[in-house]
């Protein structure tokens, strides 16, 4: 009955109006609430079903300890919402004062986008379990209430060039093809050529007009034709389409130069032998650490997930936020909403599979995870290497 109570009245406080800024001034409760946004497929997925058996051994976990979390119980209260924009827009995201966080599992892009521009600004965390291609940075600074458990999308141009150099001398050939007229890839390959300068290595730029097409045939054949026996290796920043072109264009020419491709891995690509990709969650299943979780969830309550993966963030997403807490005097009575926020950002030695997690405050983010280094061979991706990766801030194009 308790649990049904604090539903209803949270549900009722999602759906009061955004002007009233005294909603749902209930009298003070010793249980918090978290309200937990689904991955895209919804709850009755794999995915779902794990993030929510994971965020039941927390609540076990709390309910049964000594202290709680500052002195108090949480509740997880899980959204139901479909996995499309419209849904997360028409979404209530109002809380009462007993709402402490929102977590989200959506991870696509656009859905957490929507969950961003909705929250950020507020008082309440939002803490996202993905948000790699999220921009949450504001005029330089990270939004004060906004946090991802992933690094932004510019990691991979340090992947790269730890991987280089760990496989490469110095005088290898290294291209890097970007276009000058789309922002996130001339950032990235700037980027990308200043620490592969730090490293030592000579990159060579390539600035292609990516409207248009012949461009990218041009490119290939110019790098191709570059004077010395040796092959080399084209870091491209230039989108699926350009980048598949160039891979064309390679094979064409029966080229002996690779392309190592800074977009996010996905299906498209299987057909693109030998292309390489540096990305922090292909692996995580095989290489992360997660039997590990799935283990202990069965070990200590007897709970069987089928996503150890999605399991492992929603509890690194409460180890978080638990910790957050705990760097505050305990108990805590009323919580001190910009304390947490500031603690958020602070947060030291969060379990990850077989990572630990430090939280940077000027990022919001991880100060650095691991990068796993794969390529297409047979119509799928192969694990070659894992580097560690330090998050970068974001530093907006000149």
């Amino acid at each position: 009955m308790r649990k049904i109570i604090a539903v209803i009245a949270a549900v009722l406080c999602l759906t009061v109006s955004e002007t009233n800024s005294a909603f749902c001034a209930q009298p003070h409760s010793w249980e918090w609430n978290v309200l937990v946004i689904p991955p895209s497929g919804g709850w009755e997925t794999d995915p779902g079903k794990s993030i929510s058996t994971a965020l039941s051994w927390c609540e076990r976990e709390i309910s049964e300890s000594s202290s709680g979390v500052g002195g108090h119980d949480v509740k997880f209260l899980r959204a139901e919402v479909s996995g499309d924009v419209g849904s997360f827009q028409a979404l209530g995201l109002h809380y009462g004062r007993d709402t402490i966080a929102v977590m989200s599992f959506a991870e696509l892009p656009e859905l957490d986008r929507v969950l961003v521009s909705r929250m950020a600004g507020r008082d309440v965390p939002l803490i996202l379990a993905g948000g790699e291609s999220v921009l949450i940075d504001r005029g330089g600074r990270p939004a004060a209430n906004i946090f991802a458990l992933d690094l932004f999308r510019d990691y991979r141009a340090s992947a790269f060039t730890e991987y280089a150099r760990r496989i490469y001398s110095r005088e290898k050939r290294i291209a890097l093809a970007a276009s000058k007229f789309t922002v996130n890839q001339e950032r990235e390959a700037k980027i990308c050529y200043d620490l592969l300068d730090k490293a030592g290595f000579m990159p060579m730029p390539y600035w292609a007009d990516a409207s248009v097409r012949d461009s990218y045939s041009m490119m290939s054949e110019e790098i191709e034709s570059f004077e010395g026996e040796e092959a080399g290796v084209v870091i491209s920043f230039m989108g699926s389409m350009a980048s598949r072109e160039i891979w064309r264009n390679f094979m064409r020419l029966r080229s002996n130069w690779r392309l190592w491709n800074c977009a996010a891995p996905d299906n498209t690509y299987l057909s693109c032998r030998w292309m390489v990709f540096a990305d922090q969650n292909i692996m995580l299943s095989s290489q992360g650490g997660f039997l590990e979780t799935k283990r202990m969830l069965w070990r200590t309550r007897a709970l069987q997930v089928n996503d150890p993966v999605a399991a492992g963030k929603a509890i690194a997403l409460y180890e978080w936020l638990k910790r957050a807490v705990e760097l505050m005097p305990q108990p805590v009575d009323a919580m001190p909403r910009n304390q947490l926020l500031v603690n958020l950002g602070r947060v030291q030695g969060i379990p990850f599979g077989n990572q630990v997690l430090n939280i940077a405050p000027n990022l919001h983010r991880p100060s650095e995870r691991d990068a796993y280094i794969v390529d297409v061979r047979d119509r799928k991706y192969s694990y070659l290497d894992t580097v560690r990766v330090k998050g970068l801030a974001y530093v907006p194009v000149e």
